[in-house]
């Protein structure tokens, strides 16, 4: 028999519904406690959305994310995206690359980027320049990860983070250069110990010796050299003290006009002192017109000082030339030399500072950038062109006043050969007309034939035929490609005076059909550049001898 039995029907429903009451306040607690914790996770997952926009929001990374299903649109761009495009997240949101950039090319390679990400998952660049949507470009690293989601119905993502690195590249790149000028002004330092001390142990040496000497040949040779080492050292000085003033801005630059043929003949006479017997220096002062441009003279000589002082050092046979000329706008002056020349490797770096090409020479390296450096201030450039084994031409330009610049060519044009043309006119018993357009081409030749012949130089075609009306020289050196009047006018003109005097085409045209050519033209010889000087000696003394017979 049941226990329950013995319970009324009142009974029983009373305890079924005691224990349905106690039930449903279970069951409601229980709805209590999950709303509570459910609640309390919303609170948890708001927080964490708020926070991680806020991340986001406020991270220097620039985050992106698209829709691969919906055409690789944009969903997601943050504050630090708009600040690096300078595009609002409103006019990115629902668009893809190809309707926001107006260049395709670039859309086509943000695409080529999300395929490849699509691909491999992950794609990575660093320091790569990246063109803004307004054209400007920065340098930044850039990653994009593929984001897909367990749900097959729903869109994989391509998120990319970007950061702009601009300023830090240039400021490691500056460091860089910070750290290499530090450890170049080291070395500088520690070299200049060396470079000092040296011309200081000659001059005290054989100051010394000198006091102990009795023999005259000997002390005079000890005062060359304490003379030469002065030199050095008053050089070292110079360079030093002037590039601490260029350093601070406290080098002083005094403009006047100036008159460079003036400058550059003082700059010969000085430096023809220093010339060895197996080197030439050459100047051609009078077929040099003159030109007044207001600039520093100091300056100016200091610059051909260093240049003409580095040519001598370079140069153990041959010649150095100083020259200038006009051009357009500017006047370029220029030193060439035969010295060692210059490796293409090195060129680019000859006017840095503290730079030595030859460490074995004596310097502080500082002398091409200190001309580097003045020739800037003044308004003009410096530049080099250099062949190892054939010597080197430093040039440097200054700017020309046209409506103050005077050039002393202008009057009647007999004077400009008749006056200034005739070089070297010492006592000899032939004449020879050099027709040359370039001046250091003459120059060679000049250093060549001086003294040996009477020379007369025409600078072009024309010229050519008016001296020989005037002076009828005995031979002809003849450049084929001159201004005004080429070689082969020029020519065809004197022979019409006379059928025998020599003619000798001295020409860079080297080919057969150019020869050929010239014998065309009654040239009565050709000889090509560069020049054979025992050849070119031999041929003019033959054709001399064939005039006596």
């Amino acid at each position: 028999m049941s226990k329950y039995s013995d319970f009324s029907k009142e009974e029983l429903i009373h305890r079924i519904e005691v224990l349905e009451a106690g039930m449903t306040f279970y069951e409601n607690q229980q709805k209590s406690e999950i709303q509570d914790e459910n609640l309390l996770n919303q609170r948890k997952l708001n927080f964490l959305n708020i926070l991680m926009n806020t991340i986001l929001s406020n991270i220097f990374v620039a985050i992106s994310v698209k829709d691969i299903f919906a055409g690789f649109k944009y969903i997601y761009f943050n504050q630090a995206a708009e600040q690096f495009t300078g595009v609002k997240a409103d006019d990115i949101i629902g668009k893809t690359d190809f309707e926001l950039f107006p260049d395709s090319r670039r859309a086509h390679e943000m695409r080529t980027e999300d395929y490849s990400t699509i691909k491999n998952g992950r794609l990575e660049k660093y320091m790569v320049e990246y063109e803004k949507p307004d054209g400007g470009i920065r340098i930044v690293n850039n990653i994009r990860l593929l984001i897909t989601n367990p749900d097959p119905e729903a869109s994989p993502l391509i998120l990319t983070m970007m950061w702009d690195i601009t300023e830090q590249r240039e400021n490691e790149l500056n460091l860089i250069k910070a750290q290499e000028a530090d450890k170049m002004k080291n070395a500088f330092i520690a070299n200049m110990s060396h470079e000092i001390r040296t011309p200081l142990n000659a001059i005290v040496g054989f100051s010394h010796l000198i006091t102990e000497t009795d023999n005259a040949s000997e002390a005079q040779e000890y005062l060359s050299i304490i003379s030469n080492s002065s030199e050095q050292l008053l050089q070292l000085i110079n360079d030093m003290l002037d590039f601490a003033k260029i350093e601070s801005g406290t080098l002083n630059y005094n403009k006047s006009w100036v008159d460079l043929k003036d400058v550059c003949h003082n700059i010969y006479v000085s430096q023809s002192l220093k010339m060895t017997s197996d080197v030439a220096l050459l100047f051609n002062e009078s077929l040099l017109p003159s030109i007044r441009v207001f600039t520093d003279a100091q300056r100016i000589e200091q610059v051909l000082n260093n240049l003409m002082s580095n040519a001598i050092k370079c140069t153990t046979y041959g010649f150095i030339s100083l020259s200038y000329k006009v051009e357009k706008e500017c006047v370029r002056l220029s030193v060439t030399d035969t010295g060692v020349g210059i490796d293409s490797d090195k060129l680019s770096t000859v006017f840095e500072r503290f730079v030595k090409l030859d460490s074995f020479r004596q310097g502080t390296g500082l002398g091409l950038s200190i001309c580097k450096m003045i020739v800037e201030k003044l308004g003009g450039e410096i530049g080099v062109e250099s062949e190892p084994g054939k010597g080197s031409t430093f040039w440097f330009t200054l700017p020309i006043d046209n409506e103050e610049e005077k050039l002393d060519t202008e009057g009647n044009e007999d004077i400009v050969f008749a006056k200034d043309a005739v070089l070297d006119a010492l006592p000899g018993q032939y004449t020879i007309l050099i027709a040359e357009d370039v001046l250091e081409n003459y120059l060679l030749l000049q250093a060549i034939l001086k003294g040996k012949y009477r020379l007369l130089h025409a600078v072009d075609g024309k010229q050519a035929v008016e001296m020989f009306r005037k002076y009828n020289p005995d031979i002809i050196l003849m450049d084929i490609k001159m201004p005004v009047m080429d070689g082969y006018a020029a020519t065809k003109e004197i022979r019409a005076l006379s059928a025998s005097v020599p003619i000798l085409a001295l020409t860079a045209f080297a080919f057969k059909q150019e020869k050929e050519q010239a014998m065309e033209y009654d040239f009565t010889d050709y000889l090509t550049k560069p020049v054979d000087i025992p050849m070119l000696k031999h041929k003019i003394k033959y054709y001399l001898n064939k005039i006596e017979v």
